[in-house]
């Protein structure tokens, strides 16, 4: 036995991993890895961010904040100079990191495929950014990492151009990335140079997003290729178990591990867009030379000045105020009445006879209240650390994404920022959370309201209950169980004895539950009783840019 000194912590990220059917698939034996931790007391289902999207809730993990803090709502961003979206990335996050946190105590972290962490900037330690990753040479941290990961073949991201129509091509691409993973895991840990270890296992989302029905269902035709591909990710999973041990024994004493998904998953029953519902309503108007089906789903620029609301992915709604656009047709008071028309009218839509919608909260419920003096949509906020931005299209670093020029903030004392949470003021100002089995979108090119699952090629989609955790020492004194993602980012900072960011606002109480891979449960434990491998459970009670790579992968 060797003993080190160092604190140490691990984090293993299983993207989209819902614990209830992590817990069912422990019982049917087939993830016996797994089942080390997710059999375990220390294991539990934990809340996503909102929305329940990956670079919001993997940000908030790595900078133990909302999104009220580090500025990122969605994958997309909307510049109301322009009316042109861009995809959220690392330059666009206004809040400090958990490794600067802990580089600024000379701690180093190593962090593999964490995604809304490109393009890759230094951090103390080392980085192989994740999702929306797409060039390597710019995904690595410090530079010289790029030889012997071209080297090994490193794949950034799975081909899922052909998700829906091709699975033997999925999972041939999906078993690629979980070999680069691999091979980054083999070449950042062996010299233990570490402090913080990140590793982010991406490929369940991608195989939930498109073969969930097949995953689910043990009479589908492609369920014995799916449980093949999953015992190969449980391998995996097995060799971070396996590594955490072995250096626990090396150290004399444990290292802490943490796994966590970044939110739940669960069937698609019918694909809901948003901006085809406003534009029904006559509140999103758009200028187009042919029918709307004619643009890219991306075209924001065609968004006609008289429109009085939009969305953004999957569920944001704005209201075109004066207050937070420069060409916005609504004083405060109109909007404030048309985001309750909005609520009760979305809360009234049904498919099928079935609510579409959870719950439709305003921002304030989402993310807090406005602080008074803070700046409005597109007005730097003095002395926040937001991005001076001409609309939420900008980086943190005060350059407009895309073309590395430099925006003007207002005077210093313009928009006093007070105690508030920095970002607040480009929140959207209406969230819609689906009801268990709808998937929400905002497409600028679709006519329809609904689409069925065959014609968009995906079977499963996120939900904001249900994502995995589990901590190797939950339940010591001084250990709090985290609510949602975001606490897990301030476990890390705690673990290395520094202070986490305060919660602005509680999680919303109208989410308050569980829901299971099975459908939505209202309490109770999602799997009754002990469970080991091999053990079958009864089902817990429940009711009943597009061409881009990128784009298709989520």
């Amino acid at each position: 036995m060797h003993t080190d000194t160092r604190p140490r912590l691990v984090v293993l990220g299983l993207d989209g991993l819902p614990f209830s059917l992590a817990r069912h698939l422990c019982a049917q034996g087939r993830t016996p890895n797994l089942a080390r931790i997710a059999v375990s007391p220390n294991a539990s289902a934990l809340a996503a961010e909102l929305p329940d999207l990956s670079p919001v809730n993997w940000t908030s993990f790595y900078t133990a904040a909302g999104p009220e803090a580090h500025g990122v709502y969605g994958f997309t961003r909307f510049n109301v100079a322009t009316r042109q979206l861009s995809l959220a990335d690392f330059s666009q996050v206004a809040a400090p990191t958990i490794f600067d946190r802990l580089g600024e105590r000379g701690l180093t972290s190593r962090v593999i495929n964490l995604p809304n962490t490109y393009p890759a900037r230094p951090i103390p330690g080392m980085l192989i950014s994740g999702f929306v990753a797409h060039d390597l040479a710019r995904a690595v941290h410090p530079p010289f990492l790029l030889g012997p990961l071209t080297g090994a073949g490193y794949r950034l991201e799975a081909d899922t151009a052909r998700g829906g129509s091709d699975p033997a091509h999925l999972l041939a691409e999906l078993r690629a990335t979980l070999a680069s993973r691999r091979a980054a895991l083999r070449l950042l840990w062996p010299d233990l140079a570490w402090n913080l270890f990140v590793l982010v296992l991406t490929e369940t989302d991608r195989l939930f997003h498109f073969l969930w029905d097949a995953v689910t269902d043990e009479g589908h035709p492609q369920h014995p290729a799916c449980m093949e591909f999953l015992a190969e990710w449980d391998a995996l999973v097995g060799e971070v178990l396996d590594l955490v041990k072995a250096l626990s024994e090396r150290d004399g004493r444990p290292v802490r591990l943490l796994a966590l998904a970044d939110h739940g998953f669960g069937p698609v029953r019918a694909e809901v867009d948003l901006n085809a519902w406003l534009r029904g309503q006559g509140l999103l108007r758009q200028v187009t030379s042919g029918g709307v089906e004619q643009c890219h789903e991306l075209d924001a620029a065609t968004l006609h000045p008289d429109s009085a609301a939009f969305a953004l992915d999957p569920g944001r709604i704005y209201l075109r105020t004066r207050r937070r656009f420069p060409d916005g047709t609504l004083d405060d008071a109109t909007g404030q009445r048309l985001a309750e028309r909005l609520r009760r009218e979305l809360r009234a839509l049904t498919f099928e006879g079935a609510p579409v919608f959870r719950a439709v909260l305003t921002a304030d419920e989402a993310y807090g209240p406005e602080v008074p003096g803070q700046g409005a949509l597109g007005q730097d906020t003095a002395g926040s650390g937001a991005p001076g931005q001409a609309g939420f299209g900008q980086g943190a670093t005060g350059q407009r994404v895309g073309t590395g020029q430099p925006v003007a903030s207002p005077a210093p004392d313009a928009f006093a920022c007070g105690d508030g949470p920095p970002l607040r003021w480009a929140a959207p100002d209406l969230v819609c959370v689906p009801a268990y089995g709808f998937d929400l979108k905002a497409k600028w090119n679709r006519s329809q309201v609904f689409g069925l699952p065959r014609q968009y090629g995906r079977t499963g989609t996120h939900t904001p209950d249900d994502a995995f955790w589990y901590d190797s020492q939950a339940g010591q004194p001084g250990i709090d169980a985290p609510v949602s993602v975001r606490d897990a980012g301030a476990l890390v900072l705690r673990h290395f004895g520094l202070d986490a960011p305060p919660r602005t606002v509680a999680y919303p109480a109208i989410l308050a539950g569980q829901a299971d891979w099975r459908g939505p449960i209202l309490s109770g434990p999602i799997l009754s009783g002990p469970v080991s491998p091999g053990t079958v459970h009864a089902a817990a009670p429940h009711a009943s840019l597009a061409d881009s790579p990128i784009i298709r992968a989520r």
